[in-house]
Formats: C-alpha cells, sequence, structure tokens
C-alpha cells in the first residue's frame, strides 16, 4: 500500500504536514528495521518529492536518527532512536527508588558518569541521621570513589583509577585491588561511616567541578583512603556488628553491558551484618530493575 502524505486532504487533516512527512518516513524504516531504503524507495513510497524526501533524510541523519549506507546509499533507522525509548530525565526510574526507598527506610538515589564525575541525577525519600543529597551533587571518579563503576572495567581502566590518586602505598594499592575483587563477587559497594567520610565526602562535594578532577581533590580521596579502611573485604563482616554504614551501591548497566550509573541507598546508620546483606539485595534487585527498563524489558 502506498502511503500518500502529500495528498491535499491528508495535508488538510493533519496539524502539521512537515511532521507527517518525518514520521512516515521514520515508520517506514522501522517496519523493515534488517533493510535499507534508497531516496527513491523512501519518495516512492510515500509519495513524496525526491527534494523532500532528500531534506528530511538528511535532517535525520544529522541527528542520528537514520544512518546512510555508504556502499547502497540505502537509509536505516540510526541509534539514537533507540534512545527515545529512555527515560531521558531519569524521572522514569523513580518508581524503582521509590520503592527501594520505602523498602530499606532511607534515602534512595540514581548517579550517572559524566565524564570525570558521577552526578545525582534522581533522589527519593529522606534518611533522618543524615543531610538530603540532591540532584545538585557531583563528586569526582578518582580512587576509593566510584567502586561500583571501576570494579567491572578492564584492567587498564582500574589501573588508571588506581594511579589517580598519585602513588599510594603497597599496602593501599592492594587494599584497594582486593576490594575490587570483592565487589565485583557480592555484586555491590558499601561505604563505611566514619568521621573522616563525612569530612571528605564534603570536601570532595565541594570541590568537584566540570572537567577532571584537580590536584587538591586527588590528594584528598588519596588521604582518606590512606587514613581509614575502604569497604569490607571478606572476614570483616563476619561478627554481628554492628557496622556503622554510610551507603551501599550497586552498578547499572547499559544495553552493551557498560556501567554507566549507580543506585544507593544512604543509611548513615549502624547495622548488623546480616542488615547489610539484606541492604545489598535490596539495592542490586534496584539496580537490576532499573538495568530491565533501559533495555525495554517490563520490570
Amino acid at each position: 500500500m502506498t502511503l500518500n502524505v502529500d495528498r491535499q486532504n491528508a495535508a488538510s487533516q493533519a496539524p502539521s504536514p512537515p511532521t507527517e512527512r518525518v514520521i512516515a518516513v521514520m515508520q517506514l524504516l522501522a517496519t523493515e528495521p534488517d533493510r535499507t531504503f534508497t531516496l527513491a524507495d523512501i519518495s516512492r513510497r510515500l509519495d513524496i518529492s525526491r527534494a523532500t524526501g532528500h531534506a528530511i533524510l538528511t535532517t535525520l541523519a544529522t541527528h542520528r536518527w537514520v544512518v546512510r549506507d555508504d556502499d547502497s546509499a540505502g537509509y536505516s533507522c540510526g541509534p539514537a532512536i533507540a534512545a527515545l525509548g529512555r527515560p531521558a530525565n531519569h524521572r522514569g526510574f523513580r518508581p524503582v527508588l521509590q520503592h527501594l526507598s520505602e523498602s530499606v527506610g532511607a534515602q534512595a538515589l540514581l548517579a550517572h558518569r559524566d565524564g570525570a564525575n558521577l552526578q545525582i541525577v534522581e533522589t527519593v525519600g529522606e534518611t533522618l541521621t543524615a543531610p538530603r543529597i540532591g540532584t545538585d551533587f557531583r563528586i569526582p571518579l578518582v580512587a576509593p570513589f566510584g567502586r561500583d563503576y571501576v570494579a567491572w572495567a578492564p584492567e587498564p581502566a582500574q589501573q588508571a583509577w588506581l594511579d589517580g590518586v598519585g602513588q599510594p602505598s603497597p599496602g593501599l594499592r592492594k587494599r584497594l585491588a582486593a576490594v575490587l575483587g570483592e565487589v565485583r563477587r557480592r555484586g555491590y559497594v558499601v561505604e563505611r561511616l566514619s568521621p573522616e567520610y563525612v569530612r571528605v565526602y564534603s570536601a570532595l562535594r565541594a570541590l568537584a567541578g566540570e572537567g577532571e578532577p584537580d590536584a587538591i581533590t586527588r590528594r584528598l580521596a588519596w588521604s582518606f583512603a590512606d587514613l581509614t579502611l575502604v569497604d569490607y573485604l571478606p572476614g570483616e563482616l563476619d561478627d554481628a556488628g554492628p557496622h556503622r554504614v554510610a551507603t551501599v551501591s550497586a552498578p547499572v548497566r547499559d544495553t552493551d553491558g557498560l556501567v554507566t550509573m549507580s543506585v544507593t541507598a544512604a543509611p548513615f546508620a549502624a547495622l548488623s551484618a546480616d542488615q547489610v546483606h539484606e541492604l545489598g539485595v535490596h539495592v542490586c534487585e534496584a539496580a537490576r530493575r532499573i538495568e530491565e527498563r533501559l533495555q525495554g524489558v517490563s520490570a
């Protein structure tokens, strides 16, 4: 069947005939996503002029809604179309965060990697024992922070993360490497709550800005890692506790399997070992549900 979007009666009914033509082009390409359509094919199938078709396709290609194959001169749906199914402002993930916050009785946060920084992009709930973290919160992705983004990264990326704080002592380097392995094994990060953590985290928040972390930021992160125990290794959570925990975070992978976001619950409380484990289960489940939404699977 020929879709005639240039006919007068269609134009008189459509609020915006040019928009209707763009939609018709995308619908045609989507009917056979594995096929490429030439300009002649599209113009003939939609009964539009070659000049109109060329103008539409050129604009769509600029924004990666369509891609042009140089060998066949054919067009097909582009990578930007997949992103349209994702909640660009992240508010589509609020139900997941809401459920997490209500389940654990603490503020739940969603962070997104933005270059050399981690940015909080959505929050739900509050933790009565801690200041509320808002969407303006940014922290540099430097060791020991961002372990949930680095633990599954290739070895060179892990080394760059470790080297980013200067020349850590052999003991600290060994500790951080072991922690990355433990994070991979259990699936989540545990941030210990200590006076040093509160001070350094606040300072890093104040210093975090655009671009690469500066020398002061790196030195603060290094000092924090050198003065405190980072995370928990096997055996360190064996006793009943209490264990003072600031946050528990789990990675969120995109459709390519890369960690681009993370989900965090912030209890800022003393927890038993069983409570830490249960919190980790809840956070990992929330991360899994967000991954499913990213991939277009019903959660």
